[in-house]
């Protein structure tokens, strides 16, 4: 069936039949009426069904972008929606900031993808949006002293800020240990799994990346606080435990330790408890650790990522570059 199509200019029409002839070429037939009978929420619901690769984190952060923000075209057919009008969308997110501005729209161009696979629409229209400039984020860096501050500060579970400090490991991974996966005598705490807490439910999944699976080294300062944790329980229990036994769970440690009263406390009223993960690879840089070693036990999928997250903790060494150059 022939079917009629009407252009601005001829220069329009020319460009379509380009594309057109460029698809048959690839063996590539699209239809440009079926986009108009399709939604982007139909869209959007056949996306997610597919999306089986998804942790549980990650899977409740997509269904937030889509019911607080990208919803806003849900009634929208996919073929309507152009350049224009999603710049608009993103210009119009000015209650969040630029990295949310970037989550929210990776949904809606996650889901036109998908549209463009369909064949419900010949390209995305959200490829080329512009977004405002990130800020890089001020690293906050704890001192020893600060962080036995803290640690007495936060009580009965005080415990917990040295452990962060010390080990490097992110709250989830700390969640999902057992008490076999704390080795004293070879010193060494075996991270295999990290547990979100997802609508106040406790989910165990793998760590951030595959590099995340590791071994951190215990130094001694832990050796007392691990022992206490650990002792006389079974290999399978969580080996940081809730007063009451159970897995511990974020944002039941936080309400228990009053973190942003003591935070304010030590000077500290920006701190979040992964600041804790960053002062790790402040003291163990102060110590003398390689850059390798810490990627390592840090679990970044490679050395790029450590040296790129923390390039001002080796701003000291650019001093050696000029000496080799004066001993020229």
């Amino acid at each position: 069936m022939k079917r009629r199509r009407t252009f601005q200019t001829e220069r329009e029409a020319r460009l379509f039949q380009a594309e057109q002839l460029t698809a048959h070429s690839k063996g590539v037939y699209f239809d440009p009426r079926r986009g108009n009978s399709i939604t982007l929420a139909h869209a959007y619901t056949s996306w997610f069904a597919t999306r089986q690769d998804l942790t549980p984190k990650v899977r409740r952060g997509y269904e937030d972008c889509w019911r607080l923000s990208v919803s806003t075209f849900a009634s929208w057919p996919v073929s309507k929606l152009d350049r224009g009008s999603i710049q608009d969308f993103v210009n119009a997110m000015t209650d969040v900031g630029p990295r949310t501005q970037r989550w929210r729209h990776s949904v809606l161009k996650m889901v036109l993808d998908h549209a463009v696979s369909e064949g419900w629409i010949a390209k995305n229209p959200a490829a080329k949006t512009i977004f405002p400039p990130l800020v890089d984020q001020q690293h906050v860096y704890l001192t020893p002293t600060e962080v036995d501050a803290l640690a007495g500060l936060c009580g009965a579970q005080g415990d917990v800020v040295t452990i962060l400090a010390y080990t490097g490991m992110r709250f989830g991974e700390l969640m999902g240990l057992n008490v076999e996966d704390v080795d004293l005598v070879a010193r060494r705490i075996r991270v295999r799994r990290s547990i979100t807490q997802v609508g106040g439910k406790l989910v165990v999944g793998a760590p951030k990346s595959k590099a995340g699976k590791r071994s951190i080294p215990i130094p001694r300062k832990l050796d007392p606080i691990l022992e206490a944790r650990i002792g006389g329980r079974p290999r399978t229990q969580p080996a940081i435990a809730s007063p009451k036994g159970f897995r511990l769970g974020r944002e039941n440690w936080v309400r228990t330790v009053s973190w942003r009263a003591q935070t304010v406390e030590i000077g500290r009223p920006t701190l979040r408890i992964h600041d804790l993960r960053h002062t790790y690879a402040s003291l163990a840089r102060s110590a003398g650790a390689d850059l390798r070693l810490l990627q390592k036990t840090m679990g970044h999928a490679s050395i790029t990522v450590t040296a790129h997250t923390y390039a001002d903790l080796y701003d000291g060494e650019l001093d050696a570059v000029a000496e080799a150059l004066d001993s020229l």
